[in-house]
């Protein structure tokens, strides 16, 4: 019936099927929401239940857009004393994109905001930096590997750290 070709032809195929569903099975798969797992899965991020407040972090806790219903760990050296997230590793770009959003959003008075931020987007090094287009969704790159959304603070920290990043953008000019 079979040749030894075709036989192995067959069974080469199987592996070849089999080592497609093996794979397909080891990636990640999306959980419905509130689906409660016995265990964290690998490399997963700490959150914790808004439901239960005793597994809320102690400090540096940020809340992250597009995650529902969940609070995620800051990142380590994100949030500093206060809960207030460091501008000082903060590139120009970055700083130019906040201090858009910050006008934008009216967290800061007066048309200085406004004017350094234009003369910093003018720059040709901003131009094409991709944490100005961060910044302008008001996500501070403050030397850390994730980005800070600034609108997790309270609306008098937003207004401090806008204070602060006028000063700094006029530095940078």
């Amino acid at each position: 019936m079979f040749g030894s070709r075709q036989l192995a032809l067959l069974a080469s195929c199987g592996l070849v099927f089999a080592s497609v569903g093996a794979a397909h099975a080891q990636t990640s798969q999306q959980l419905p929401a509130g689906t409660t797992l016995s265990a964290p899965p690998p490399g997963s991020v700490p959150v914790t239940n808004p439901a239960d407040a005793a597994s809320a972090p102690t400090q540096g806790a940020q809340m992250v857009h597009g995650v529902t219903g969940a609070d995620t760990a800051g990142t380590p050296g994100a949030v500093g004393a206060g809960g207030m997230p460091s501008i000082d590793n903060a590139g120009t770009g970055n700083v130019a994109g906040l201090l858009s959003y910050c006008v934008d959003k009216k967290y800061t008075p007066g048309t200085t905001p406004r004017t350094v931020a234009r003369k910093l987007a003018e720059r040709p090094d901003v131009k094409n930096d991709q944490a100005y287009s961060l910044g302008g969704q008001g996500l501070l790159q403050n030397g850390t590997s994730t980005p800070f959304d600034i609108s997790t603070l309270k609306k008098s920290q937003r207004v401090k750290l806008c204070s602060d990043l006028t000063k700094k953008g006029q530095s940078l000019q």
